[in-house]
């Protein structure tokens, strides 16, 4: 029993690690209220870990606590906190990447590489907890998928080269996009869309009301265009109007 507890301690600090990073990187993305449920579940997580390191061998053997039950509530609270976490991330930088120059094509390759990922992670851990569950290998594979997507748009976005670069282009339509789930979760009014051709490519790009109020179409719009530091490159600028 004791060696059981010595290595569960081990893997408890490791994912405790994991759900305060995801924690911490919510809370400086997303400023909504929402984010009480990943500090919840990571308080809620952290008194577990404190608990069982505080435990007796005698409650894993009797009626009291077992092994099993232990096991359960930690997995609830991991997958509460990567869940929600990852919509919260990703329903943040949903508009910078349809800012984002071919961001469809970025977002494609993020989810492919993201979702083995969170699988293989699971698959580990599931060996480790003696645990088969098919809900938490989906709510892995969806959660490292929208991280490591939310991941790669902030690194390309955030060290994009300062230089800027004019880019004229005419407004083929305009939309006004619908209450969706970004946007619930950010608290915002719908984005407003615009769709442009930008080297042969139709591209859609989330704009400021007040540009989009302004604007028409065939309207010519200028882009404040950065080279992003994966190569994808970054409206920041519409007519000289950020996003926010």
């Amino acid at each position: 029993m004791i060696k059981l507890q010595k290595k569960a301690y081990i893997i408890f600090t490791i994912l405790l690690a994991l759900l305060a990073t995801t924690t911490f990187w919510v809370t400086q993305e997303n400023s909504t209220v929402y984010v009480a449920i990943p500090i919840a579940s990571l308080v809620l997580f952290t008194l577990l870990l404190i608990a069982f390191s505080l435990a007796k061998e005698s409650w894993f053997d009797g009626e009291q606590f077992t092994w099993k039950e232990l096991r359960a509530a930690v997995l609830v609270v991991l997958a509460i906190n990567l869940g929600s976490a990852a919509l919260l991330l990703i329903a943040a930088e949903a508009s910078h990447i349809d800012n984002t120059l071919n961001g469809l094509n970025m977002l494609r390759i993020c989810l492919l590489i993201g979702a083995p990922i969170g699988v293989m992670l699971w698959v580990m851990l599931s060996k480790i907890f003696e645990k088969k569950n098919i809900v938490m290998l989906k709510v892995f594979l969806i959660s490292f998928a929208l991280l490591f997507a939310t991941g790669v748009s902030q690194l390309n976005r955030k060290l994009a080269d300062a230089g800027l670069s004019r880019l004229t282009t005419d407004i083929i339509r305009k939309e006004r996009g619908g209450v969706g789930l970004a946007s619930f979760l950010n608290k915002q009014e719908p984005p407003l869309f615009v769709f442009v051709q930008i080297h042969d490519t139709e591209e859609r790009l989330v704009v400021p009301e007040a540009v989009w109020s302004a604007t028409f179409q065939n309207a010519s719009m200028e882009l404040s265009v950065r080279e992003g530091y994966l190569g994808y490159s970054y409206v920041s600028h519409f007519d000289g109007r950020a996003l926010r």
